[in-house]
Protein backbone atom coordinates (compact mmCIF):
# COMPACT_ATOMS: atom_id res chain seq x y z
CA UNK A 1 0.00 0.00 0.00
CA UNK A 2 1.50 2.95 -1.30
CA UNK A 3 1.57 6.50 0.72
CA UNK A 4 -0.93 8.08 -1.47
CA UNK A 5 -3.56 5.15 -0.95
CA UNK A 6 -3.62 5.92 2.62
CA UNK A 7 -3.75 9.42 2.62
CA UNK A 8 -7.23 9.21 0.44
CA UNK A 9 -9.25 7.36 2.98
CA UNK A 10 -12.77 8.81 3.18
CA UNK A 11 -13.42 10.20 6.28
CA UNK A 12 -16.87 7.83 6.17
CA UNK A 13 -14.36 4.62 5.45
CA UNK A 14 -12.12 6.13 8.40
CA UNK A 15 -15.50 6.89 10.65
CA UNK A 16 -16.65 3.16 9.71
CA UNK A 17 -13.19 1.49 10.61
CA UNK A 18 -13.50 3.14 13.85
CA UNK A 19 -16.79 1.76 14.81
CA UNK A 20 -15.90 -1.75 13.68
CA UNK A 21 -12.82 -1.48 15.99
CA UNK A 22 -15.42 -0.15 18.82
CA UNK A 23 -18.03 -2.67 18.24
CA UNK A 24 -14.91 -5.04 18.23
CA UNK A 25 -13.94 -3.98 22.03
CA UNK A 26 -12.12 -1.27 21.92
CA UNK A 27 -14.36 1.11 23.26
CA UNK A 28 -12.02 3.70 23.99
CA UNK A 29 -11.95 4.55 20.36
CA UNK A 30 -15.39 6.14 20.87
CA UNK A 31 -13.57 9.40 22.18
CA UNK A 32 -12.03 9.81 18.60
CA UNK A 33 -15.44 10.20 17.00
CA UNK A 34 -16.34 12.60 19.99
CA UNK A 35 -13.65 14.88 19.24
CA UNK A 36 -14.49 14.35 15.55
CA UNK A 37 -18.12 15.43 15.60
CA UNK A 38 -18.21 17.42 19.07
CA UNK A 39 -17.81 21.36 17.73
CA UNK A 40 -19.72 21.40 14.09
CA UNK A 41 -22.70 19.73 16.29
CA UNK A 42 -22.34 21.55 19.59
CA UNK A 43 -22.70 25.00 17.06
CA UNK A 44 -25.76 23.30 15.68
CA UNK A 45 -27.68 22.45 18.81
CA UNK A 46 -26.89 26.28 20.16
CA UNK A 47 -28.11 28.25 17.11
CA UNK A 48 -31.04 25.60 17.45
CA UNK A 49 -31.68 26.45 21.27
CA UNK A 50 -29.99 29.14 21.88
CA UNK A 51 -28.19 28.20 25.28
CA UNK A 52 -24.79 26.87 25.89
CA UNK A 53 -25.67 24.96 28.63
CA UNK A 54 -29.09 23.48 26.84
CA UNK A 55 -26.73 22.46 23.86
CA UNK A 56 -24.22 20.67 25.70
CA UNK A 57 -27.16 18.88 27.71
CA UNK A 58 -28.29 17.66 23.94
CA UNK A 59 -25.08 16.78 22.65
CA UNK A 60 -24.19 14.58 25.48
CA UNK A 61 -27.14 12.45 25.54
CA UNK A 62 -26.97 12.22 21.96
CA UNK A 63 -23.06 10.93 22.17
CA UNK A 64 -24.51 8.46 24.88
CA UNK A 65 -27.62 7.61 22.79
CA UNK A 66 -25.08 6.71 19.76
CA UNK A 67 -22.63 4.89 21.60
CA UNK A 68 -25.65 2.30 23.42
CA UNK A 69 -27.04 2.13 19.26
CA UNK A 70 -23.60 2.09 17.15
CA UNK A 71 -24.26 -1.44 15.75
CA UNK A 72 -27.26 0.27 13.82
CA UNK A 73 -25.65 2.77 12.43
CA UNK A 74 -25.99 2.32 8.29
CA UNK A 75 -24.26 4.89 5.97
CA UNK A 76 -22.50 7.72 6.86
CA UNK A 77 -22.11 8.01 10.88
CA UNK A 78 -21.81 11.90 10.54
CA UNK A 79 -25.00 12.12 8.92
CA UNK A 80 -26.86 9.38 11.51
CA UNK A 81 -25.05 11.58 14.59
CA UNK A 82 -26.22 15.05 12.97
CA UNK A 83 -29.95 13.17 13.23
CA UNK A 84 -29.58 12.68 16.79
CA UNK A 85 -28.71 15.71 17.55
CA UNK A 86 -31.68 17.60 15.42
CA UNK A 87 -33.83 15.01 16.91
CA UNK A 88 -32.70 16.25 20.38
CA UNK A 89 -32.83 20.00 19.37
CA UNK A 90 -36.48 19.20 18.33
CA UNK A 91 -37.39 17.51 21.07
CA UNK A 92 -36.49 20.31 23.95
CA UNK A 93 -38.20 22.93 21.37
CA UNK A 94 -41.46 21.04 21.19
CA UNK A 95 -40.94 20.61 25.56
CA UNK A 96 -40.29 24.20 26.15
CA UNK A 97 -41.87 27.78 25.44
CA UNK A 98 -39.05 29.88 24.43
CA UNK A 99 -39.60 33.95 24.10
CA UNK A 100 -36.04 34.67 23.59
CA UNK A 101 -33.33 33.06 21.33
CA UNK A 102 -29.66 33.78 21.86
CA UNK A 103 -27.02 33.78 19.90
CA UNK A 104 -24.07 34.25 22.83
CA UNK A 105 -21.26 36.53 20.59
CA UNK A 106 -19.53 37.98 24.48
CA UNK A 107 -16.17 36.80 23.61
CA UNK A 108 -16.21 37.98 20.41
CA UNK A 109 -14.33 41.38 19.47
CA UNK A 110 -16.73 44.27 18.05
CA UNK A 111 -15.79 45.82 14.84
CA UNK A 112 -18.47 48.75 15.84
CA UNK A 113 -16.65 51.67 16.24
CA UNK A 114 -18.98 54.02 18.78
CA UNK A 115 -21.60 52.90 21.39
CA UNK A 116 -24.58 53.48 19.79
CA UNK A 117 -23.39 50.77 16.66
CA UNK A 118 -22.96 48.41 19.35
CA UNK A 119 -26.07 49.32 20.66
CA UNK A 120 -27.92 49.02 17.17
CA UNK A 121 -26.40 45.96 16.14
CA UNK A 122 -27.17 43.84 19.76
CA UNK A 123 -31.14 45.14 19.31
CA UNK A 124 -30.92 43.86 15.94
CA UNK A 125 -29.57 40.58 17.14
CA UNK A 126 -32.24 40.29 19.87
CA UNK A 127 -34.68 41.29 17.72
CA UNK A 128 -33.58 38.85 15.33
CA UNK A 129 -33.28 36.28 18.00
CA UNK A 130 -36.88 36.98 19.18
CA UNK A 131 -38.06 36.53 15.64
CA UNK A 132 -36.09 33.10 14.59
CA UNK A 133 -38.01 32.07 18.11
CA UNK A 134 -41.07 32.31 16.84
CA UNK A 135 -40.24 30.06 13.44
CA UNK A 136 -41.54 26.34 13.43
CA UNK A 137 -38.48 24.26 14.28
CA UNK A 138 -38.21 22.69 10.70
CA UNK A 139 -38.08 26.08 8.83
CA UNK A 140 -35.76 27.22 12.27
CA UNK A 141 -33.09 24.76 11.85
CA UNK A 142 -33.28 25.00 7.90
CA UNK A 143 -32.30 28.91 8.05
CA UNK A 144 -29.64 28.06 11.08
CA UNK A 145 -28.30 25.37 8.93
CA UNK A 146 -28.07 27.54 5.78
CA UNK A 147 -27.48 31.10 6.86
CA UNK A 148 -25.33 30.40 10.30
CA UNK A 149 -23.58 27.14 9.57
CA UNK A 150 -23.06 28.23 5.72
CA UNK A 151 -24.49 25.00 5.07
CA UNK A 152 -24.95 24.23 1.13
CA UNK A 153 -28.61 22.13 -0.15
CA UNK A 154 -26.69 19.32 -1.02
CA UNK A 155 -25.37 18.78 2.82
CA UNK A 156 -28.41 19.81 4.07
CA UNK A 157 -30.84 17.52 2.53
CA UNK A 158 -28.38 14.70 2.93
CA UNK A 159 -28.03 14.95 7.07
CA UNK A 160 -31.48 15.82 7.48
CA UNK A 161 -32.14 13.35 5.12
CA UNK A 162 -34.77 15.54 2.93
CA UNK A 163 -34.69 17.41 -1.00
CA UNK A 164 -33.03 19.67 -1.83
CA UNK A 165 -36.49 21.15 -3.00
CA UNK A 166 -38.03 20.55 0.24
CA UNK A 167 -35.20 22.72 2.38
CA UNK A 168 -35.16 25.03 -0.35
CA UNK A 169 -38.76 25.54 0.41
CA UNK A 170 -37.90 25.71 4.15
CA UNK A 171 -35.60 28.20 3.75
CA UNK A 172 -37.60 30.32 2.09
CA UNK A 173 -40.71 30.06 3.87
CA UNK A 174 -38.14 30.95 7.25
CA UNK A 175 -37.35 34.09 5.58
CA UNK A 176 -40.55 35.46 4.58
CA UNK A 177 -41.74 34.80 8.02
CA UNK A 178 -38.64 36.79 9.34
CA UNK A 179 -39.48 39.26 7.24
CA UNK A 180 -42.81 39.42 8.78
CA UNK A 181 -42.01 39.21 12.21
CA UNK A 182 -39.44 41.85 11.75
CA UNK A 183 -41.15 44.06 9.45
CA UNK A 184 -43.23 46.45 12.05
CA UNK A 185 -39.97 47.82 13.40
CA UNK A 186 -37.81 48.05 10.66
CA UNK A 187 -40.48 49.23 7.95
Amino acid sequence: MTAAHVLTIEPAEADQDLINRILAGNQELFSVLIRRYSDPLYRHALGMTGSPDVAEDILQASFIKAFQHLAEVRGRFDAWLFRIVANGCKDWLKNIRRTHLSYDEDDQPSSYATPDEELDRTELRSDLDQALSHLAPSLREAFIMKHVEGRSYEEMAELLNTTVGALKMRVHRAREALQTLLEEKYA
